[in-house]
């Protein structure tokens, strides 16, 4: 009858045996958790030793699946972007209430996360929307284990089932879709001619890999001239200004002919607010006609309509998010590093892009200057294959004369005279 700390699913558990009973307690998996259970355990067993410890009747008032998503969204909406908070809500509300809501969340198992995938993947629902409704059901499960309210998180392996799931939906091997350079060039002609004003933000997109809701959010006042930069610090998206995706901001560099398209730009709209009375230049690289902020909703159909236009001119109809993925193909295939992709992206990590841009690295590597330390001489120097045949036919070979019938051993060659053990010789037979 004692309590002790395990290592148990990636954390550290209490756990705790007395008069017959049993129970385990999770405490998390740092090493500031490993601490605080040895001075749990250390707290149970003085009780033990002293007669006071008792451990306590499991908690059976009913844990709501409902109440549970309900509880967890309000007390962490907070911490959600905008977008997410609403995403999240209308998932709860849609999809995970109406199939887990009537449930005990102590009752939920990992055949009832099976259950919903098989329901949602009837409904025509793709894989990838699938792992983030459960991802939000996973959230609500590590707050009960913290809380005690439960003692295991039946979707802590969400990720490994997702994608055996997704293997087995996928007809093809999944991959990252993305413009050649003379599609590109065909785009921009089609808005050039048919969308003008929405044509300086496509090329803003295809030579920098911003995401739409930074290029919609970006302000003049980010535009270095003087140092061809761009400092992205802020989106627009569903109508209100948030930070970018990966909450921090980012620097990006400027080519010489972006460069002169938004000096351009800016004349222009020097002009238009001229026309149309304005006391300044709209604040907003990319406004709408009133000088505001430009509805995502137009932005949209504007590129759809030089989409349309541009499939007629057998250009793959692919969403706009894959400017950005035809900008980061085509900079790791010119030869830059994994890290500056990825600090233009605004990856929280190197790993992320080479894990999605693998496919676009150089995979020809022919110039081996650079492992080339060939004798003194002969650097640079062609070198043929050796020949072929018998020891009699080679140049290199020994002299055969120096074998004995039934095959001597035969002394190595070397920088100096070795030690003559048997493992300095060899048999030549």
């Amino acid at each position: 009858m004692a309590a002790k700390v395990v290592w148990y699913r990636k954390a550290w558990w209490v756990r705790t045996h007395h008069r017959r009973k049993k129970k385990d307690r999770r405490i998390g998996p740092s090493k500031a958790d490993k601490r605080q259970a040895d001075e749990i355990a250390r707290k149970i067993n003085a009780a033990i030793a002293l007669g006071t410890f008792a451990i306590s009747e499991p908690d059976e008032r009913p844990l709501p699946c409902r109440a549970q998503l309900e509880r967890w969204h309000a007390t962490y909406a907070p911490t959600f972007k905008p977008s997410f908070e609403q995403e999240s809500q209308r998932t709860i509300e849609n999809h995970l209430v109406p199939f887990f809501g009537a449930k005990d969340l102590r009752e939920i198992r990992e055949d009832d996360l099976l259950a919903y995938i098989r329901a949602k993947l009837e409904a025509g629902l793709a894989p990838l929307t699938i792992q983030t409704h459960l991802s939000i059901l996973r959230r609500v499960f590590s707050l009960a284990v913290r809380e005690g309210l439960v003692d295991r998180n039946p979707a802590a392996r969400l990720g490994e089932l997702m994608r055996r799931v997704g293997r087995r939906a996928a007809a093809e091997a999944p991959s990252v879709d993305s413009w050649t350079r003379e599609e590109v060039a065909s785009l921009l002609a089609v808005a050039r001619e048919s969308e003008p004003r929405f044509h300086a933000a496509l090329v803003f997109l295809f030579s920098t890999g911003v995401r739409r809701g930074e290029l919609l959010g970006l302000k003049w006042a980010d535009v270095d001239f003087e140092r061809r930069r761009i400092h992205v610090r802020r989106a627009w998206v569903r109508g209100e200004v948030t930070s970018p995706k990966s909450g921090r901001g980012r620097f990006l560099a400027m080519p010489p002919g972006l460069g002169s398209l938004l000096i351009d730009l800016l004349a222009e709209r020097r002009r238009e607010g001229l026309q149309r009375g304005w006391p300044d230049v709209p604040e907003w690289v990319f406004p709408a006609k009133t000088g505001g902020p430009l509805d995502a909703r137009n932005f949209e159909r504007a590129w759809l309509r030089v989409r349309r236009r541009a499939a007629k001119r057998s250009v793959r109809p692919l969403k706009l998010h894959c400017t950005r993925h035809t900008w980061a193909s085509l900079a790791l295939a010119s030869g830059k590093s994994v890290r500056w992709v990825a600090d233009q992206l605004g990856h929280a990590s190197p790993t992320l892009t080479l894990k999605t841009y693998a496919h676009a690295l150089r995979e020809e590597e022919i110039d081996l200057g650079f492992a080339d330390f060939g004798a003194e001489g002969v650097a640079g120097r062609l070198y043929t294959s050796p020949t072929t045949g018998s020891d009699a036919d080679n140049e290199n070979a020994p002299d055969a004369t120096r074998r004995g019938r039934f095959g001597i051993l035969e002394h190595e060659t070397g920088f100096e005279p070795a030690t003559p053990t048997l493992a300095t010789w060899r048999s030549t037979s």
